[in-house]
């Protein structure tokens, strides 16, 4: 391949030709000249340095190479859509509040006090796993509100004109088969799971690398066997491994959860939005809502409010 670098353009025309069949309909689609189109076509064929079309009488055919790079075409061309979408700066549509989150059990909760304080605002969301992309949203104007989660004591790195107000700090317990041997115990040691193949998230931001100092500091090197954003919690029923959890997560069938000894990992709530946003002040209003349903997700509980009570489920 040469010095130059296919571009997501260069993906478009590809995609664009081979839904269409021929260069002269696609050139129609793409609103070009044929012979345009051919020249841009060599040009992608001269970066790849191969051939990705076979043209004949009846139109064109993807070679084999060409097929391999239109499959690549097909994840990459929506990834970037998405990004475009996520980033760009929207105006919001009238009444209507967007809210981001990323896996937070505070997340329900938060919708009713939104519709209960904001009445009279749409409410959509989206979820994104990574908190650092919320912010970004927040910053853009992509959502009105976010709740993020973070791991371990970071502090959360937000631009000016955005407030970062702080739910919650909790620890992370950790989620076993129900069948696996420390099931029983009231604490799980760390360094007792060792051995035990990890099912962690893939949500990037750090997290990755905080959990793995976790367990260094607990004298091993984790072994990640499931790399999974979803279904966490029936891989572990299903006996494939075990996974850190939020302590005021209900326990499945075929799952308990258990607090870690000496409270290894820590996580953070933040809720997040624009200092300038018209609803500014009324969300410093859900904020502090937001902390007494966290008070009463413990209140639910009654393994995680029996450990903060005596500091053993």
């Amino acid at each position: 391949m040469s010095d130059m670098e296919l571009q997501v353009r260069h993906l478009r025309v590809l995609v664009a030709i081979a839904r269409a069949g021929s260069l002269n309909r696609a050139a129609g689609e793409l609103r070009l000249a044929q012979p345009a189109l051919s020249h841009q076509l060599r040009r992608i064929e001269q970066l790849v340095g191969e051939r990705l079309f076979d043209r004949g009488p009846r139109g064109v055919r993807a070679t084999r190479i060409g097929e391999l790079v239109l499959a690549r075409a097909a994840a990459i061309i929506p990834a970037f859509d998405e990004l475009d979408r996520d980033f760009r700066l929207q105006q919001p549509s009238p009444g209507g509040l967007r809210i981001g989150w990323n896996d937070s059990s505070l997340v329900p909760g938060l919708f009713g006090c939104v519709e209960r304080l904001l009445p009279g605002h749409e409410l959509t969301s989206r979820a994104d796993l990574s908190h650092s992309r919320l912010v970004t949203q927040v910053a853009g104007g992509c959502v009105d509100l976010a709740v993020a989660m973070i791991c371990g004591p970071r502090t959360l790195a937000v631009p000016d004109g955005v407030r970062a107000e702080r739910v919650v700090v909790e620890p992370s317990f950790v989620a076993l088969p129900a069948r696996h041997p420390l099931a029983a115990s009231p604490v799980v040691e760390l360094g007792d799971l060792a051995q035990e193949q990890w099912i962690v998230s893939s949500c990037g931001d750090g997290c990755r690398v905080v959990f793995r100092e976790m367990c260094l500091a607990h004298g091993f090197t984790p072994r990640i066997a499931h790399d999974v954003d979803a279904l966490r919690h029936r891989l572990v029923s299903g006996e494939h491994g075990v996974c850190l959890v939020q302590p005021t997560t209900p326990e499945p069938p075929g799952m308990v959860i258990r607090p870690l000894a000496g409270d290894p990992m820590k996580v953070q709530h933040v809720l997040l939005w624009r200092a300038d946003h018209p609803l500014g002040d009324r969300f410093a209003a859900v904020h502090l809502a937001a902390v007494a349903v966290y008070e009463q997700l413990v209140a639910q509980n009654d393994r995680y409010r029996g450990w903060m009570d005596n500091g053993v489920a």
